[in-house]
């Protein structure tokens, strides 16, 4: 491949890219819902592949993002491109163990279940008082 033709591919490769990130998809939005017996994270990111969207447990901590990737086959190079994230504190009444997302419909449900509420709510009795 001649040098011109590299630059040339090379360029084309970074305006797709940039014109799929500023106008080629969505960006992604974040609901939060509380149900009965669990809070419910949807994410959304019309045009984006279901690959895209990842969620990690570290710690206490519940990370949320979208990378979008693109394979140069003539260079053979892989660019990945954070699109989205959040780090949230996994609250004490969430099951973390129990942490659980889906892809549905274009969108990922990540469902964080409560622990038992009897260990939530209980008063504590205050010693040597009066």
């Amino acid at each position: 491949m001649r040098a011109i033709e590299n630059v040339f591919s090379g360029t084309g490769g970074q305006i797709d890219l940039l014109n799929t990130l500023y106008g080629g998809s969505s960006m992604t939005t974040m609901d939060v819902q509380r149900e009965d017996d669990r809070l419910v994270i949807t994410l959304s990111a019309p045009g984006v592949d279901a690959n895209a969207f990842n969620v990690l447990i570290e710690g206490n901590k519940l990370v949320l993002y979208t990378l979008l990737v693109q394979d140069n086959d003539t260079v053979g190079q892989r660019l990945a491109v954070p699109m989205f994230l959040r780090v949230l504190d996994i609250p004490t009444f969430v099951d973390a163990e129990q942490i659980e997302a889906v892809h549905e419909h274009g969108r990922v449900l990540v469902s964080l279940p409560f622990k038992n509420e009897e260990h939530l709510n209980r008063r504590i009795d205050i010693e040597g008082l009066f």
